[in-house]
């Protein structure tokens, strides 16, 4: 009888799972076909931070190569970087994962769920992305929700806006608190390829009693 109730469970189990998308494998598909050695890219990165309170705006910005195999900072707030600036470059960068339109495979490669909009508009959506993906100092990957905008229509279906927010307020050990984070990252064809070509990203938490806002906006521009 136990035999018999386990093989019906087993049976049930498979019943239940979900039949495979093929327009999310199609799309998927795509991502890996574009890795990171696939393509040469410009970034300028603007950064600005903000204390709550404060009138003053703290600003930064910074120009990074990508060449197919390594990442260089070409300069800092508009002068060449001095050699601190490449160390501390060469650090923030090692082990990071590189942007790009690669990483929608990274997010939806174990499968999402797909939903539309009132203008038809087709939507895949993940909750918790894999560990590593977002790291702001501390790891929050899955605690995160992802949303892509889905264009289908042309022969090739691609994710043209990704959309990665936090639900709810995080908190770290009693001595932080991440109140919202957004990052949006917008691709469209270059070459027949979708290539990443815009980020921005905004973060609201408080640290050691005091309140903050950052943000950040990224302009690629692709070179071959």
């Amino acid at each position: 009888m136990r035999l018999v109730l386990a093989a019906l469970s087993f049976l049930l189990v498979v019943a239940a799972a979900p039949a495979p998308d093929p327009l999310l494998q199609q799309i998927v598909a795509g991502a890996r076909a574009v890795p990171p050695a696939s393509a040469r890219w410009e970034r300028a990165l603007k950064q600005s931070g903000q204390e709550a309170g404060d009138s003053r705006t703290e600003s930064h910005s910074r120009t990074e190569r990508w060449d197919g195999k390594q990442l260089t900072l070409v300069n800092v707030d508009g002068k060449p970087p001095t050699a601190d600036d490449i160390a501390s470059h060469r650090k923030a960068s090692a082990g990071r994962p590189l942007p790009g339109y690669h990483r929608v495979a990274d997010y939806f490669g174990t499968g999402a769920t797909r939903s539309q909009d009132a203008q038809g508009r087709m939507f895949y959506r993940v909750n918790g992305l894999p560990k590593g993906s977002i790291n702001i100092g501390r790891d929050i990957s899955g605690s995160l929700v992802a949303e892509a905008l889905i264009d289908n229509s042309g022969p090739q279906p691609f994710v043209s806006r990704l959309r990665i927010t936090l639900p709810k307020p995080l908190g770290f050990m009693f001595v932080a608190r991440l109140d919202s984070f957004e990052a949006v990252s917008e691709y469209r064809l270059v070459g027949g390829r979708p290539m990443l070509v815009r980020q921005t990203q905004v973060v609201a938490g408080k640290q050691m009693g005091k309140s903050g806002t950052s943000r950040s906006e990224s302009l690629y521009t692709i070179l071959g």
